[in-house]
Order: structure tokens, then C-alpha cells, then sequence
């Protein structure tokens, strides 16, 4: 079910990668083995020096791009399918929420990839106006993409560049990466409706059903918790911008909790029509699809909001998500993903965390018992249950990282050196 264009075993991609090397470094710590954050710090050191500058500025991350270790260059998912394709138009997007940590050893290595990162995220804003950005961008030309049908602006990427423009902007003092923060975060706020839903896209032709006046709960709580995030970054340079998006932050997290799920029935909506709130589609616990993410991935961007706003609608939200995590079977004869088991794991470690509450960490501990025997037969994880191949675009570091952290706050809940992942926003 993955699609060719999603794929780069002939590379690497850190935005997949990330999450494998923040575990090393808290391994070399907890363990006290200094190869595990020498490697991943030549890991950083290479890509920040040699791969970062393309000619956008842009990196080869993401959905559609990798850096090909065989022929040293960007590498185009998209031509793995499509030879045909035109050189030259590899197509950059987010796809997962780049962390600060990350932000912080880039920068350290090569400062001015970080910068021209930055600066590269205009490429995302469409030729002409009214002014609309789109979640794709070239790589390696700098031109803009033309309009088409609907404006695939989806919100969770607006909330990617105001992170990554806020760090930029803490670093560098530009304002012109400040204006790009205020005019981000202005963009959004006038698509909400009464609740404080966004829409999937901000412009959608009509006879698109599956889009039109389609409000996508997910993604507006995943633009609350980079809006909150960012503001944390900002705190005390720019007061009324931080308190105009904790403001927005709030309203588009109740507009998320707001949607009709049913949390004592374990229905978390994932999609639904604007005016008649009418369920379009919900989340599934195991097996998401392109697309549709599983029900721990939002439930974790409810944590890492709660821990900056102690909303406890939220908490409860997350705790419904870990109790139908523990409750309902893996499975069988369904190649779930490695993400969405490593989600799973990931949720009731940090539900642990957050709470002390014990069966937490009892159920963690069964499901990742079970887990490691499906996903793990040798010193790789799959990329698939069921399946004798590996593939990173499954996202195997996600369980990876979910064990690890599961392991270390059992060890030692107090002193637990691997903070929680909450890039799948």
C-alpha cells in the first residue's frame, strides 16, 4: 500500500532518520556509550556540511525527497516510479515536525544551512496572488508552483515553517523571518468555523466531495501545538505575537476537542463536514492508511499540548487513545505499519510519564513484548508486520524510539534521559 513516490531505499532520509538519532544520543547516555552520539554526531555533521546546500535552500527530507548515497545528490522519490520525470523539479515537503533539538545541531555544525532553511520555506507560497502557500516546494529551482484545483495548504504544514521560522528567527534576529511568523499565523485564522475547526484546505472546488467544506480535526490541533511550541521559543522577545498564538492555540484545541468524538465508545474523529459535523472518517487504533494517521499519533500531539496548557480535555482525550491501545488485539494477517506500532508504544510511555499511574506502564511493557516478537527478529525492526523487508518511509525509528523510552522511564521514571516524541503533528 505505499506508494513509489513516498520511498528512498537508495538513501536516507533524515526527516525518518531523526528520530532513530535522538535515541542514540539518550542511549550513549544512559548507557554510557559515546559511540552511539559520536555516529549520530557524524551523521549531522555530513548532512548539514555536504547535503544542506541545494538551490532553494530546501532540504532533500520529507515525503518526496532523500539524499541518493550511491550517486552523492538529491535524491526524487517521484522518478523511482516515473524515470520520465524532469530532472531538476524534486519536490521538498515537511512531512513531520523537525524538533529544536535537531534545529540546535544543525545549526551548530553549519549555521547557514539553517538560515538558508529558512529562507527557502518561501518557496512554499504559490506565483501571484491573493498570497497561498501549498505543502510542496522545488528543491533545486527556484521557482514557485502554479495554482491549481485547491490550495493543498493543509494546516499542519503552515504550523511546520512557523516552528522552523522561530527558531531562524531566535538564532538570526531577521525580521523578515518575524513577518513570516505573523503572517502565518494570521493565515489560518479566518478559515475556522464557530467551533474552531480548520478546513483541509483553505480553497477547494465543490465537486471535490471528499475535500469540500471538509474540516480536518487532526491537523487543527497539530497547528495548535506548533503555534504553542513557537511561542515558547519566542517568549519574551515578542509578547504580543506570543500571546496571539497561545490565544489562536486554545481556540483551535477546542475546536479539536469540540468535534464529535465519542471517547466511551472509542470513536476519534478524524474528518468531518463543516456546518453538519457529519463523521466523513475516523481514526483507527491499528493499519492507517496514506493519509490517515492512527489514533496514537494524535493522541500524542494532545500530550505535548496538555504539557504546555494542563487541559485536561486533552488528557482525557489521550488517555481514551492508550486504553483502546491496550484493549484491542493486533491484528492478523495486516502489514501495519512499524509507525503505528511505535505510536502506540510511544502513547502509553509518556501517558506513564505524565500520570505515575502504573498500568500505563503494565500495558506499555505487554504491548512492546508483543511487538518486538512481530516486528523484531534480528537487530532491525520491519518495516511491516507480516512482511520480510525493510523500508524507513514505514517509519521503524518510531518504535524504536518507543521502546527505548518505555524501557528507560521503567528503569527510571525520575531521570529519563529520552524526551517524548511529539514530531507527528
Amino acid at each position: 500500500g505505499q506508494r513509489m513516490g513516498d520511498r528512498a531505499f537508495l538513501g536516507n532520509n533524515l526527516m525518518h532518520d531523526q528520530h532513530v538519532l535522538k535515541t542514540m544520543y539518550a542511549l550513549s547516555q544512559a548507557l554510557d556509550r559515546k559511540a552511539y552520539a559520536d555516529a549520530a554526531d557524524r551523521y549531522l555533521r555530513r548532512f548539514a556540511t555536504h547535503c544542506a546546500d541545494t538551490v532553494t535552500g530546501l532540504f532533500p527530507w520529507g515525503e518526496h525527497a532523500y539524499w541518493h548515497l550511491e550517486e552523492d545528490r538529491v535524491g526524487d522519490s517521484h522518478r523511482l516510479g516515473r524515470p520520465e520525470k524532469a530532472p531538476g523539479t524534486t519536490l521538498h515537503d515537511h512531512l513531520r515536525q523537525a524538533p529544536v533539538w535537531l534545529w540546535e545541531k544543525l545549526y551548530a555544525h553549519n549555521p547557514r544551512c539553517v538560515e538558508r532553511f529558512a529562507e527557502g520555506l518561501d518557496y512554499h507560497y504559490k506565483e501571484g496572488e491573493p498570497r497561498e502557500y501549498i505543502r510542496h516546494a522545488h528543491i533545486e529551482r527556484k521557482e514557485r508552483l502554479e495554482w491549481g484545483a485547491n490550495s493543498a495548504d493543509f494546516p499542519r504544514h503552515g504550523g511546520f515553517y512557523i516552528s522552523d521560522w522561530a527558531f531562524a528567527y531566535v538564532k538570526t534576529g531577521r525580521e523578515d523571518f518575524l513577518r513570516q511568523i505573523e503572517e502565518m499565523v494570521d493565515y489560518w485564522w479566518p478559515h475556522r468555523d464557530k467551533k474552531g475547526l480548520l478546513l483541509l484546505h483553505t480553497r477547494c472546488p465543490e465537486e471535490s466531495l471528499r475535500h469540500h467544506n471538509v474540516n480536518l480535526a487532526s491537523q487543527t490541533l497539530s497547528l495548535a501545538a506548533s503555534l504553542l511550541e513557537s511561542a515558547v521559543l519566542l517568549d519574551g522577545r515578542e509578547p504580543e505575537l506570543v500571546d496571539r498564538m497561545r490565544e489562536r492555540a486554545g481556540v483551535y484545541a477546542g475546536g479539536f476537542l469540540g468535534a464529535p468524538h465519542d471517547l466511551e465508545e472509542g470513536v476519534f474523529v478524524y474528518t468531518c463536514r463543516r456546518r453538519t459535523d457529519e463523521i466523513l472518517s475516523t481514526m483507527r487504533v491499528w493499519s492507517s492508511e496514506y493519509g490517515q494517521w492512527p489514533v496514537a499519533y494524535v493522541a500524542l500531539i494532545c500530550l505535548c499540548a496538555y504539557r504546555l496548557t494542563e487541559d485536561e480535555g486533552l488528557l482525557r482525550w489521550a488517555e481514551a487513545a492508550g486504553k483502546a491501545y491496550m484493549k484491542e488485539p493486533f491484528p492478523e494477517g495486516v502489514a501495519v505499519p512499524a509507525m503505528d506500532a511505535g505510536l502506540g508504544v510511544e502513547l502509553l510511555a509518556d501517558l506513564y510519564d505524565l500520570t505515575d499511574e502504573t498500568a500505563w506502564l503494565e500495558g506499555g511493557l505487554e504491548l512492546a513484548e508483543k511487538l518486538m516478537g512481530i516486528y523484531m527478529d534480528g537487530d532491525l525492526v520491519r518495516g511491516a508486520a507480516g512482511i520480510d523487508w525493510y523500508e524507513s518511509q514505514m517509519v521503524p525509528g518510531d518504535l524504536l524510539h518507543g521502546l527505548t523510552r518505555l524501557a528507560l522511564l521503567a528503569g527510571d521514571r525520575g531521570n529519563c534521559p529520552l524526551a517524548p516524541n511529539y514530531t507527528g503533528k
